[in-house]
C-alpha cells in the first residue's frame, strides 16, 4: 500500500469507529428509555440490564455498521475534495478509480471484521438477547402458529415441519431424515402429524424409508398408522431463538438448507435469502465505501456539501434496493431464483459506481 493510500485509510478508519460508537450509544439509550417502566415495574438488575445491551451491541454493530461507513466515508471523501487533493491526485496522474482504493481496502477489512462478528458472536449474543428480553423484560411471545420449521438435534437429524401449533403441541407434515457422522443419510420418515406427549412423540399416518449410501431408497417403504418416537426434541425446541435462520452460524445454516434440499422440501426461499444475507450484509461495507467515495466526488465544481448529499442519497437507495431485493427474493417474484434477486442491488451498486469514476476521469 502506497504512502498516499495509508494517508486516507487512517483517516476512515477511526471515523468509522467512532460514527459507530455513537450509533451503538444511541440505540441502547433510546432502548433503555423504551424499557425503562419494565425495568422498574418488574425491579430487573442493574446486572441484567447490562448483559441484556451487551448481548444487544452486536446486533447493533452489525446491522449500523454500513451506515457508520457510509457517514465516514462521504465525510472523508468530501474533505479530500475540499482540500484540492483529490486534485493534487489527478494532477499526478492518479485517477479517480485509483484513488477508490483505500476506500475499498478499509470496506473489505470492515466486511471480513463483521462477518467474523456476525458469525462467531452474533448468533449467541442474540439467543441471550431474546432469552432475557421475554423471560425478564416479559416481552410479549410470537405467535402460537409457526409455518416451515426446521431443526438439527445433536444425533444428526434433520426435523422440518409445515406447521407448528404450539397450543396443541402438535407438527403437520413431520420430516425427519437421519445421517450418520459423516453426513451420509441412513433413514427417512414422514408423518402427515405428530403429538408431543408425555412419552414422546406420536406419529399418526406416516411412513419409514431406509437410505442407501446415494441417497436411493433401499428395500421397502414401512407405512405405519400411529407410531410413538423418543426424539430428542419438544415443540419449544422449534421456537429457540438458535434454530431461526437469522441467528445461526453461516457453516450451520448451509447445512441445513442442503439437507432440506434432499427431502424434497420447496419453500427454501426464507432459508436460502437469510443464507445468501449473511454474505451481502457485510459486503454493504465495502460497497457503501465505494459509493461514499463517488458520490462525494461527483459535485466538485458545484459545491462540497452537494457531494456530500449525493453520496449520502445514493446510500440510501442502494439500502432500500437491497432490501427490496431480499423481499422479492422469499417471496419468489417472477420465479426467478434466490441468488438473482439478493445479488443484483450489489452488482448494480458496484457497476453504477465504477461507471461514475471511469466517467469522471
Amino acid at each position: 500500500m502506497r504512502l498516499l493510500d495509508r494517508y486516507i485509510a487512517r483517516q476512515l478508519l477511526p471515523v468509522w469507529v467512532w460514527c459507530l460508537t455513537v450509533f451503538v450509544s444511541l440505540s441502547c439509550l433510546i432502548d433503555l428509555f423504551e424499557h425503562l417502566d419494565e425495568i422498574l415495574r418488574y425491579h430487573i438488575t442493574a446486572q441484567t440490564v447490562l448483559r441484556y445491551y451487551v448481548s444487544f451491541a452486536p446486533l447493533v454493530i452489525v446491522r449500523a455498521s454500513p451506515l457508520a461507513l457510509l457517514l465516514g466515508g462521504s465525510f472523508i471523501a468530501m474533505r479530500l475534495s475540499r482540500y484540492h487533493e483529490l486534485l493534487a491526485m489527478s494532477a499526478s496522474g492518479t485517477s479517480l478509480l485509483r484513488a477508490s482504493l483505500p476506500f475499498v481496502f478499509v470496506g473489505w477489512l470492515v466486511s471480513l471484521m463483521i462477518f467474523v462478528v456476525g458469525d462467531a458472536v452474533l448468533p449467541g449474543s442474540l439467543a441471550t438477547y431474546e432469552q432475557l428480553r421475554q423471560e425478564a423484560f416479559r416481552s410479549k411471545q410470537e405467535e402460537d402458529r409457526i409455518e416451515n420449521v426446521a431443526i438439527m438435534d445433536a444425533s444428526n437429524r434433520l426435523y422440518h415441519a409445515r406447521l407448528l401449533d404450539l397450543k396443541t403441541n402438535e407438527l403437520r407434515d413431520l420430516t425427519v431424515l437421519e445421517h450418520d457422522w459423516h453426513n451420509t443419510p441412513t433413514r427417512s420418515l414422514y408423518a402427515h402429524q405428530a403429538l408431543w406427549t408425555a412419552h414422546g412423540w406420536l406419529l399418526v399416518h406416516g411412513t419409514i424409508y431406509e437410505v442407501g449410501p446415494r441417497g436411493a431408497l433401499r428395500g421397502e417403504p414401512e407405512p405405519f398408522t400411529e407410531r410413538l418416537m423418543r426424539f430428542p426434541v419438544t415443540p419449544e425446541s422449534f421456537r429457540r431463538p438458535d434454530t431461526k435462520p437469522e441467528m445461526m452460524r453461516y457453516a450451520k445454516l448451509r447445512l441445513l438448507v442442503t439437507r432440506l434440499k434432499r427431502i424434497k422440501i420447496n419453500n427454501l426461499r426464507r432459508y436460502q435469502t437469510e443464507l445468501a444475507a449473511k454474505l451481502t450484509l457485510p459486503l454493504m461495507n465495502l460497497i457503501v465505501c465505494l459509493i461514499a467515495f463517488a458520490g462525494s466526488t461527483q459535485q466538485q465544481l458545484r459545491g462540497h456539501l452537494k457531494g456530500l448529499g449525493t453520496s449520502l442519497g445514493w446510500g440510501m437507495a442502494y439500502y432500500v434496493l437491497a432490501a427490496a431485493g431480499q423481499g422479492l427474493a422469499k417471496e419468489g417474484f417472477l420465479r426467478l431464483p434466490v441468488w438473482w434477486w439478493v445479488w443484483l442491488p450489489h452488482a448494480v451498486a458496484v457497476w453504477w459506481c465504477i461507471r461514475t469514476l471511469r466517467k469522471a476521469a
